[in-house]
């Protein structure tokens, strides 16, 4: 009897150990890049060109020029990317249809994706700043273009606060949530985004990381 003692603590304690293991692989170790790698994508905003703060209108509706410049950001994102982009777009459209009218970002989600994607959000965070330079946008102007093209279409954007993920991390809190932005959407705006839906769409996901 004390041999199959033994034997069931014995694996009890495999099993323990597989279980940590496991964690760290799965989910503090990709947490804490995350994190890292969010605070790289936040200090790249400092090389945005454009600096100036940004007074969005009273009434918050968008400009057809505003939106033309905003597509061609995501545009050109994705062409430069160009195969690594295309590798991950069926993942992307899943992920955003999953995600549609929920106020609060599960960063699992965005965990899964960013395992997959290894360097790609930092290297696409790179290329937007070029295109937002391109664009003459300012990283406020762009912002709240971002989070108004994406409450017309029924999606929150998220306030990035690597702190607060980090928080929740170190108290072994391996699924960390963030509220998602949505400001009322005015139906001007519903109307101008609606014939881009699928193309903007697609890009949805890469806000979670600040694209």
């Amino acid at each position: 009897m004390a041999r199959w003692l033994i034997l069931a603590l014995t694996g009890f304690l495999l099993f323990l150990a597989l279980a940590g293991w496991a964690a760290y692989a799965f989910l503090i170790r990709p947490a804490q890049t995350l994190v890292n790698d969010f605070r790289q994508i936040i200090a790249l905003d400092r090389n945005v060109e454009r600096q100036t703060a940004y007074t969005p209108p009273a009434n918050g509706q968008l400009s057809p020029e505003q939106l033309q410049r905003f597509l061609q950001v995501q545009r050109y994102v994705k062409q430069q990317l160009g195969e690594r982009y295309q590798r991950i777009e069926a993942r992307l459209n899943q992920l955003a249809s999953q995600q549609v009218g929920q106020l609060v970002l599960d960063y699992r989600t965005a965990l899964d994706l960013f395992r997959d994607s290894s360097s790609l959000v930092l290297d696409a965070k790179g290329i937007q700043v070029q295109a937002l330079n391109q664009q003459g946008f300012s990283a406020e102007e762009y912002a709240w273009v971002r989070a108004q093209v994406y409450a017309a279409l029924g999606y929150g954007v998220p306030n990035l606060n690597p702190q607060e993920i980090l928080r929740q991390i170190s108290s072994r809190d391996f699924n960390p949530r963030v509220d998602l932005f949505k400001p009322e959407a005015p139906a001007a705006n519903v109307r101008l985004v609606e014939p881009f839906r699928d193309e903007l769409v697609s890009y949805y996901p890469f806000t979670w990381f600040g694209l």
